[in-house]
C-alpha cells in the first residue's frame, strides 16, 4: 500500500459450519458497531433472531459451489484451486458489485456465510480486490449439536451431518493458516460475550465500534438460553457407531483449545491427518454415502410431504384461525346488536308501560267524562223538562199578558172617561166656585163644618 492509499477497510469472516452458532457471532458483531449487510436474509422459524447474512452474497454462493460441480451440504473435498480455473472468473465482477452494494461507507464489516468455509479462497482475493482487510473469526460449535440439529431439521442420518461439520472445520482451518484469524466457540459466547469480543479486537487489534457499555444491553438481550436450539444428552450417537468418533472428537479437542487460547505443537499436523485420512477413506465413504444419500433422498422425501402436510395443515389452521376471527368477530358485533336491541326493547317496554298507564288513565278520565256525560244527559234531559214547563209557562203569560192588555186597553179606555169626567167636574166645580151662590153660602158652610167638628 503506497502511502496516498486509504488503508484497507477490516472485514471480519465469521467462518463455521451450519448451526454452529454463526449466526448469534454475526448478531453480536453488529450490535458491537460492525457494519452488517444491507439485503439482510429474513428469519425463518430455525433462525427467529435473523441470519445477519447477505442474500445477494449467499444467492452468488449457491451459483459458486454449483458451478464447481458442489453443495452446500457437500461432505466431500472441494477443490481449493477452483478460484483460479476459468470457471470462476465470471462471478469476479458479481462478487465485487455485491461488495460494494452490500457494504457502502467506511466502517469495519461482517461478512458471513458457512458457505464461505468452502469458497474461502476466492472471497480473500475479492476482498482483498476490493479495498478490505480479511479477517478470519472462526467459530464452532460441539460436532453433536450440529449433527443433532441438521438430523432434527433436515431429516438427515446424523453421520452425514458429522463428515459435514468436520468437512467445513477442516477447510476453515486450512485455508486460513498464514493468514490473520482467532478462534473462538458459540459456547464461549453464550458464557462470556464481552471475553469473545475482546479476543476479536486483540487478535486484530481492533478497536471496537461500539462502546461496550452501550452495546451492552442490546446483546445481552439478543444472548439468551433459548437460543440453544438443541443439545442432545445420549452418550452415545451414530458417530461413534459409524467409526467417525475420532475423527470428530480430535478436531473438537484442538479447536476448544484453540478457542480458550491454548495451542499445542503438533495440533496442526493432527488435522492434517485426520483430513488425509478422511481423503483416503473418501471412495469407500462415498459408497456407503450412496446408500445413506438413497436413504436421506427418501427420508427427505417423507419429510417434504410432512413438511406439505404440516404446512397445509398450518394453512387450514391459519384458514381456520380466520373464519374463527371473524366467526368471533361477527359473534361481537351480533352481541352488540343483540345489546343494542335488547336497549331497545327494554325502552320499547317502557314505553309500552308508559303507554298503558296512559291508556289506563284515559279509560279512567273516558269513564269520567261518560259520568259527566250521563250527568249533563240527565240534566239537559232535566233542562229539557224544565224548558217545557217554562214554555208552557210563556205560553200561559203570554196569554195572561194577552188579555192583560186587552184589560189595560179596557182600563186606559175607562181611565179615559174617568179623565173626561174628571175635567168636567173640576171645570164644574171651578165654575162652582166662582159662582155668587157659592160664595153667598160661605157662611153657612162654616158653620157647618164647625157643627161637624167634635167637642173636645
Amino acid at each position: 500500500m503506497t502511502s496516498d492509499q486509504a488503508p484497507a477497510r477490516p472485514a471480519l469472516l465469521v467462518l463455521g459450519m451450519h448451526r454452529s452458532g454463526t449466526s448469534a457471532l454475526a448478531g453480536v458483531l453488529g450490535r458491537a458497531g460492525f457494519a452488517l449487510p444491507q439485503e439482510l436474509m429474513p428469519p425463518t422459524e430455525h433462525n427467529p433472531r435473523g441470519y445477519f447474512e447477505s442474500t445477494r452474497i449467499f444467492r452468488l454462493n449457491d451459483t459458486l459451489l454449483a458451478a464447481a460441480g458442489s453443495s452446500w451440504d457437500d461432505w466431500r473435498a472441494f477443490d481449493a484451486d477452483w478460484h483460479l480455473s476459468p470457471a470462476a472468473e465470471p462471478f469476479r465482477t458479481e462478487a465485487q458489485e455485491a461488495l460494494a452494494a452490500e457494504f457502502p461507507g467506511t466502517a469495519p464489516i461482517v461478512l458471513k456465510d458457512p458457505r464461505i468455509c468452502r469458497l474461502l479462497p476466492f472471497w480473500t482475493e475479492a476482498l482483498t480486490e476490493a479495498g478490505f482487510r480479511p479477517l478470519a473469526v472462526c467459530t464452532h460449535r460441539p460436532a453433536r449439536e450440529v449433527g443433532a440439529s441438521l438430523a432434527r431439521r433436515n431429516g438427515w442420518p446424523e453421520a452425514r451431518g458429522l463428515l459435514l461439520w468436520l468437512r467445513h472445520v477442516l477447510d476453515a482451518e486450512a485455508q486460513t493458516r498464514g493468514r490473520p484469524r482467532v478462534f473462538v466457540s458459540y459456547d464461549g459466547l453464550l458464557a462470556d460475550w464481552r471475553g469473545t469480543l475482546g479476543r476479536i479486537a486483540a487478535a486484530f487489534d481492533l478497536a471496537l465500534p461500539r462502546p461496550l457499555d452501550e452495546a451492552a444491553p442490546e446483546i445481552e438481550a439478543f444472548l439468551s438460553a433459548d437460543l440453544r436450539h438443541f443439545r442432545p444428552d445420549a452418550p452415545e450417537t451414530p458417530a461413534a457407531a459409524a467409526g467417525l468418533s475420532d475423527w470428530i472428537a480430535r478436531p473438537e479437542e484442538i479447536l476448544d483449545r484453540w478457542a480458550a487460547g491454548e495451542d499445542r505443537p503438533g495440533d496442526r499436523e493432527t488435522l492434517d491427518q485426520i483430513a488425509a485420512e478422511v481423503a483416503a477413506a473418501a471412495p469407500l465413504l462415498a459408497g456407503l454415502a450412496g446408500a445413506v444419500e438413497e436413504q436421506g433422498a427418501r427420508l427427505e422425501r417423507e419429510a417434504a410431504l410432512r413438511h406439505e402436510a404440516q404446512t397445509i395443515l398450518q394453512q387450514e389452521r391459519q384458514r381456520l384461525g380466520g373464519l374463527t376471527a371473524e366467526l368471533q368477530l361477527q359473534l361481537h358485533h351480533r352481541a352488540l346488536h343483540v345489546a343494542e336491541l335488547e336497549r331497545h326493547a327494554g325502552e320499547l317496554a317502557e314505553q309500552l308501560r308508559q303507554k298503558t298507564q296512559h291508556e289506563a288513565e284515559l279509560e279512567r278520565h273516558a269513564g269520567e267524562l261518560a259520568r259527566q256525560l250521563r250527568q249533563k244527559t240527565q240534566q239537559a234531559a232535566e233542562l229539557e223538562r224544565h224548558a217545557g214547563e217554562l214554555s208552557a209557562l210563556a205560553h200561559e203569560l203570554r196569554q195572561q199578558v194577552h188579555h192583560k192588555g186587552r184589560h189595560v186597553q179596557e182600563l186606559e179606555a175607562h181611565a179615559g172617561d174617568l179623565e173626561a169626567r174628571l175635567l168636567a167636574l173640576e171645570a164644574e166645580h171651578a165654575a162652582l166656585l166662582g159662582s155668587a151662590s157659592w160664595k153667598v153660602t160661605h157662611p153657612l158652610r162654616r158653620m157647618s163644618l164647625a157643627l161637624r167638628r167634635p167637642k173636645s
